[in-house]
């Protein structure tokens, strides 16, 4: 198998396990950003958006930018090259680590889930770990990612797939690396910003397309019985896609996989990957 490498202050660096373990959101010593993004085919998809909200990070930690837009996407199509893998999940930091400003861009081999598991969806538990709302890193990716790594490892440990969060006032937050949707009377729903949740990239678009496609869809606050008694609940991130969530607190939600609506934005995302992929 040939060795990787990881993206670090310029350089190409053997991707060592110590080194990659390291760089990693939740164990990195610093104060930073960070974001996570998929490759098919070789092209980065979302990438402005991605880039976007990761300078307006930067900005409000007071970081000053390492290099432009058009450095950085250099820096990542560069290492996927180095790293010879076309789909991939990319994780992109930027952290100031004793006054000096760093970055590093880390590629794996990105395997999708399988078409079974995206019908028989996920399984969570609402964690104990709450989210504050008022604080800054409910507004940003930031890498003291720890409380979410604690939630996710908790929900893994006990079966789950994923774990959910709530906010300090008892409203539905996200899961421990997701957004999250659900479905009444053929009406989407998902927690309002002000909750405290990261407003995520796949989240921006799924309520972009959805109204498109003339389906309602309401940010708003959401407490935990609206998602055990929805008829359909999905997860969302950039690379996952659109993941349906079947079991929540060991109860069957809705039919108990995916639903009719949740398979139909699924389609609707996969061509905005497609249409928007061909124009690059």
């Amino acid at each position: 198998m040939e060795k990787k490498v990881i993206f670090l202050d310029g350089f190409m660096i053997p991707a060592t396990d110590s080194l990659s373990k390291m760089l990693t959101p939740g164990t990195l010593s610093g104060t930073g950003v960070f974001e996570t993004m998929r490759s098919y085919s070789g092209e980065i998809f979302a990438f402005n958006e991605h880039t976007k909200r990761l300078y307006s990070g930067l900005k409000t930690l007071k970081i000053e930018p390492p290099c432009t837009k058009k450095q950085m996407a250099k820096y990542l199509y560069e290492s996927l090259k180095a790293n010879k893998i076309k789909n991939a999940r990319i994780r992109l930091m930027v952290w100031k680590s004793k006054k000096k400003i760093r970055i590093s861009i880390a590629v794996f081999p990105y395997r999708p889930f399988s078409k079974d598991q995206y019908n028989r969806g996920f399984k969570a538990i609402f964690s104990d770990i709450r989210r504050d709302e008022k604080a800054i890193s409910s507004r940003i990716k930031t890498v003291n990612y720890l409380p979410l790594l604690m939630a996710q490892r908790k929900a893994k440990a006990c079966g789950n797939d994923e774990a959910i969060l709530l906010n300090r006032r008892g409203f539905v937050v996200e899961g421990s690396k997701t957004n999250i949707f659900f479905v009444k009377d053929k009406k989407l729903y998902t927690p309002a910003l002000k909750s405290g949740c990261l407003n995520g990239i796949t989240r921006q678009m799924i309520i972009k397309i959805a109204r498109k496609a003339g389906i309602a869809c309401k940010e708003t606050l959401i407490l935990p019985d609206d998602l055990l008694e929805a008829q359909e609940v999905f997860l969302t991130n950039s690379l996952m896609e659109i993941m349906p969530l079947t079991v929540l607190q060991g109860q069957m939600i809705g039919t108990g996989k995916a639903g009719l609506l949740t398979k139909k934005i699924l389609r609707i995302y996969r061509e905005e990957i497609r249409i928007r992929l061909n124009k690059i």
